[in-house]
């Protein structure tokens, strides 16, 4: 049976799956960096972050994997609900 860590780096890095969930992540922290920041444009935020998880979440159901499922259905309905409030609070 192969180490953990040589199934990691057996893993198919050139799967679209793969690169579907690097994308994600990339936003989701990237979008959290600049809300931190620069906060004043966060509706930005709200919206790449949502973009970000709902990658994550495709990766989660071709995987079956509920734990990540759960995690990105609850960082999107926060996302969802930041930028309701940010559009409601502007308008």
């Amino acid at each position: 049976m192969p180490s953990r860590s040589a199934a990691i780096l057996a893993t198919d890095w050139a799967a679209p799956e793969q690169w579907l969930g690097l994308a994600g992540s990339v936003l989701i922290l990237g979008a959290y960096a600049l809300m931190v920041w620069r906060p004043e444009r966060r509706r930005l935020y709200f919206s790449i972050s949502f973009v970000g998880g709902a990658a994550l979440m495709g990766v989660a159901v071709l995987y079956r994997n509920a734990g990540l499922m759960l995690l990105e259905a609850a960082w999107m309905g926060i996302n969802a609900w930041g930028l309701w409030r940010s559009l409601r609070d502007a308008g």
